[in-house]
């Protein structure tokens, strides 16, 4: 089993240089903020309130989608804590009148800029993070984020990015409901299981230059200068045919604050396979910048590389392939 020697495997491509840096959380929501006061400005410019459709209609529509996600919550909630002694609220008959006011409200929603742009900036910042870091956007969603199962089978209606791992993370919750108290092997078995090819980010990055100038590398910080080598005893092997412009997979997929793939080698068992050690976001941008978009190319060498007995016949098998 090669599970240990993947991890050497290089990457030489150029064009996705910032990857190999962390995710800038900070400079995500400073974009958002600035995003959503010019957009605002553009917006309200003639006109006090939007209207649902206004906010349907945004340049990016998975932010509009966000929104209008939060609004529809925000009624959730406040149809739950309506009580009364005078009244049954759980009737089924109450609850289908409910459901009907919430179908009317939504074709008449009605809100100001000081309602409005907060949200905004919110819907940004998690579109933005869907596009860059799906597996960030679910893992935060689901230990920091305090939805419930409802909520989250609720967005299925607003998420439209990325929307095929909503829908696997659902099915693996449904399979086992027990997964909902373990977000991390949640999330890992739901994109094993996914079928959908991840979707690239240069059109949602492009509809928000249109108000305000973006690209992804602005979103990531400098390389660090002395990168710590992926497993003891492998180092030293091939050291003198590393350059400047070799990045190994460890320095590319590194994220802010969650576990690495080197430190899923150091702590991972043997008999673990290779699927198993890469995270949901690790493997779409395995898929989209080693495979060009493939997901059975990827598993295809994946397969492979668990039958190679030794790092040399791994990692000839990638520079003649």
């Amino acid at each position: 089993m090669l599970v240990a020697n993947f991890a050497y495997l290089h990457y030489t491509k150029e064009q996705n240089i910032a990857m190999e840096s962390k995710l800038n959380v900070k400079a995500i929501e400073a974009y958002a903020e600035t995003y959503a006061n010019k957009l605002c400005d553009q917006l309200f410019a003639g006109k006090e309130k939007l209207h649902g459709r206004d906010i349907l209609n945004l340049p990016v529509k998975q932010a509009g989608l966000f929104v209008l996600n939060t609004i529809y919550q925000s009624w959730a909630k406040e149809a739950e804590n309506l009580k009364s002694p005078y009244f049954d609220y759980a009737a089924e008959e109450v609850q289908t009148g409910l459901r009907k006011l919430m179908n009317v409200l939504s074709q008449h929603i009605l809100i100001n800029r000081q309602h409005f742009e907060p949200l905004l900036k919110i819907a940004v910042q998690d579109t933005l993070l869907l596009v860059l870091s799906p597996y960030s956007y679910y893992k935060d969603l689901l230990l920091m984020g305090g939805v419930s199962e409802t909520e989250l089978r609720e967005m299925q209606r607003f998420v439209k990015i990325n929307g095929g791992v909503l829908h696997s993370i659902l099915q693996k919750i449904d399979e086992n409901n027990s997964l909902w108290d373990d977000p991390a092997q949640l999330l890992d078995e739901a994109f094993a299981a996914m079928t959908e090819m991840p979707q690239p980010n240069e059109e949602v990055l492009q509809q928000l230059a249109a108000v305000q100038p973006v690209s992804a590398d602005d979103f990531y910080e400098g390389e660090e200068e002395t990168p710590a080598p992926l497993v003891s005893g492998f180092a030293e092997e091939d050291d003198d045919e590393e350059t400047e412009e070799t990045a190994t997979l460890n320095d590319r997929f590194v994220e802010h604050h969650y576990e690495t793939i080197a430190d899923k080698l150091k702590n991972s068992q043997p008999a673990h396979s290779l699927k198993s050690m890469l995270s949901i976001n690790q493997k779409f941008m395995f898929i989209n910048d080693l495979f060009d978009g493939s997901q059975e190319a990827f598993f295809k060498v994946l397969d492979f590389l668990e039958t190679c007995e030794t790092k040399d016949s791994a990692v000839s098998f990638i520079q003649n392939n």
